[in-house]
């Protein structure tokens, strides 16, 4: 089986509130992930955000897996950091990053992926994450 990806996004509002990452672009609420058939674990993830910095402060991105997809229970990773000391409403970008993980997947079975800011409240943001799917066998991620 190759390697197969999976995209959520949505945009974050609050600071410290988990938010259904069930958005693809112009697709609309595609929903929760399903794992794809053939996949043993999830060996990454491509994420990027953006945040408008309406006020002075900084924080960070959570992103959260939860459901019957993973069989050793929710995953959580921290995402990017940010921060300003001048409320700009200048928007800045964190681009998009390889996170290498190596989580045991169920094929055919749901993750819900959720996102949430952290610290201090930044104004708002949007967040896109690309899951990344393998069936590992006996070899390792690489």
């Amino acid at each position: 089986m190759p390697k197969q990806y999976r995209t959520r996004e949505d945009a974050l509002t609050a600071v410290d509130t988990r938010t259904a990452l069930n958005s693809l672009g112009s697709q609309g609420s595609p929903g929760t992930l399903l794992v794809p058939q053939g996949a043993t674990h999830i060996v990454g993830v491509i994420a990027s955000g953006v945040i408008d910095h309406s006020a002075a402060n900084d924080g960070g991105f959570l992103f959260r897996f939860e459901g019957s997809g993973l069989p050793n229970g929710p995953e959580v990773i921290g995402g990017f950091a940010t921060g300003g000391n001048v409320a700009t409403g200048q928007q800045e970008n964190t681009p998009a990053d390889f996170f290498p993980l190596l989580i045991p997947v169920t094929a055919g079975n749901e993750i819900t992926l959720t996102a949430e800011m952290t610290g201090e409240d930044m104004g708002a943001g949007n967040a896109a994450v690309t899951v990344v799917f393998d069936n590992l066998g006996s070899r390792r991620a690489s």
